[in-house]
């Protein structure tokens, strides 16, 4: 795997609850200026809504490992208050549990979601000791862009909009 000492350099700090510093289309043509072929087509499959089995990397299918194993643990706990049995069984990892009832127990949707994306943020993190300047290490910078991108989409007023919306359907069709 190569190593992109000037690109990698070069790229805008990531920090979660701030708004991102580069779109991800930007860094995409970026990467496709500055990656290898074969690292291109692997940084294509680190996208945060793929499936475990078309990535390459390690990390990347680490990371969606973890994230299905989060919302796995995550409906788990919500089913568990709403009162539904037999619901999917929650996550084997007493820290992923711990974090989706704390999830979970939030009040506000919106801080939730927002919890649930640094949860994600948090775990690539935790491989950033890889080399700073590694094809990897590029695709975890990836993925922290598009967890900090879908965060700072999220506006309460567009979400309150989207929700009386909603509701106002519900209630046509009850009512009918």
């Amino acid at each position: 795997m190569s190593e992109y000492y000037y690109f990698g350099a070069s790229l805008p700090m990531l920090r979660m609850n701030q708004a991102p510093p580069i779109s991800y289309d930007s860094f995409m043509k970026a990467c496709s200026e500055n990656l290898s072929r074969r690292d291109m087509a692997d940084m294509r499959l680190a996208v945060l809504s793929g499936g475990e089995g078309d990535a390459t990397l390690s990390v990347v299918r680490a990371f969606r490992r973890y994230a299905s194993e989060l919302n796995k643990a995550i409906n788990h706990e919500r089913a568990k208050r709403l009162g539904f049995s037999g619901y999917e069984k929650g996550s084997d990892d007493k820290s992923i549990s711990d974090r989706a009832r704390e999830i979970v127990a939030l009040s506000d949707p919106l801080k939730a979601e927002r919890e649930v994306l640094s949860s994600y943020f948090d775990f690539l993190s935790s491989y950033e000791s890889i080399s700073p300047f590694s094809a990897e290490s590029l695709m975890i910078y990836s993925l922290k862009l598009q967890i900090i991108e879908v965060s700072s989409s999220f506006s309460p007023e567009q979400g309150r909009s989207e929700f009386d919306k909603l509701y106002k359907s519900i209630e046509e069709d009850i009512f009918r």
